[in-house]
């Protein structure tokens, strides 16, 4: 598959070190397939607790090549600490779109899960900003899991990026005020909640929304994921916010021109796909295929960095305003 759109030059390694937050059986399909392209072997250590520890206990000594994680938080906190180089790929430059890589080309995007409102099928609702999530019309009809989890402290900080401390208190505000019950439980107990009438609305990521209905948590999840839609949701006068999984060469990466090598294959249509595909993300590049479920949510295009005029959507879709225009 993806071989027809990548060749490996003599940069290849025999093998590579990847370091991952995810778990080894996500990443494996897409290694086997730049194995199959290359001959290169990639050795993958499942770090569950903190890459930062991990890179900084094992100094220049680390045989990291290639750092994945989830979340831009602890993405960026690789930059924050040194423990990171810059990519210098012209290949990666091309297929990731710029609000989706870090400032001196510390880091990229690799697949994106948009946290966007959720309600019924059967809502006429089509379209919402996140600011109108704390409009008082929806008093007592809001479901969403802690606000102190890292998805919704993500969006939060997103949030201020946005509209300064003052109006995001506000914004916090009214969204506690419209909440149907306390903030309990996950994305999963958010769906479940809005299809049994408890709720009207509610935020989640769009993983958790395509993982129940694919049935991977019975049958009972299935219907009532079935029940409910994903809406395109974004920042007034901007796009939608996502969480993302993130990839960087270590500092001390004994291969980096290899581990560049594999971070260009990872951004081809092909793997694109099949990295996406493991949790159900949305791939950063906008030519890769998404799978059928994935495409059945909608599109969800990132909102754009400051000052950042490349705000190519993955997927390359367009979003519809609330008045039903397309942007």
């Amino acid at each position: 598959m993806a071989a027809t759109a990548f060749a490996c030059t003599a940069v290849c390694a025999d093998e590579l070190t990847l370091y991952s937050t995810r778990e080894a059986n996500l990443v494996e399909p897409v290694i086997a397939a730049f194995t199959t392209t290359t001959g290169t072997k990639v050795r993958t250590v499942f770090v569950e607790d903190s890459l930062v520890k991990r890179l900084t206990s094992e100094g220049n000594d680390s045989p990291a090549d290639v750092l994945l994680t989830i979340g831009l938080d602890k993405t960026t906190q690789l930059v924050t600490r040194g423990l990171t180089q810059p990519l210098a790929s012209s290949v990666l430059d091309q297929a990731v779109p710029a609000n989706l890589r870090g400032g001196g080309g510390q880091w990229i995007a690799l697949a994106v899960r948009p946290r966007v409102a959720f309600t019924r099928n059967d809502s006429s609702l089509a379209a919402i900003d996140y600011e109108e999530l704390a409009d008082p019309k929806w008093r007592d009809k809001l479901c969403m899991r802690p606000a102190t989890h890292q998805n919704n402290v993500a969006l939060i900080a997103a949030y201020l990026a946005h509209h300064g401390p003052d109006a995001t208190e506000s914004w916090l505000a009214g969204l506690k005020a419209n909440l149907a019950r306390k903030p309990t439980g996950k994305d999963n107990d958010v769906v479940r909640e809005i299809a049994e009438g408890r709720c009207e609305i509610g935020i989640g990521n769009t993983v958790a929304l395509a993982q129940l209905r694919d049935g991977r948590e019975g049958n009972d999840w299935r219907g009532w994921a079935d029940a409910v839609k994903a809406v395109p949701t974004a920042f007034a006068g901007g796009g939608s916010h996502v969480n993302l999984t993130g990839a960087a060469i270590a500092r001390h990466a004994p291969h980096p021109a290899a581990a560049r090598a594999f971070l260009e294959f990872l951004v081809t249509p092909d793997a694109q796909t099949i990295f996406a595909a493991a949790e159900l993300e949305y791939p950063v590049l906008a030519t890769a295929k998404r799978l059928p479920i994935v495409e059945g949510l909608g599109s969800f295009p990132p909102r754009c960095a400051a000052r950042r005029r490349d705000c190519r959507a993955p997927g390359g879709r367009n979003r519809p305003d609330p008045k039903g225009r397309i942007r």
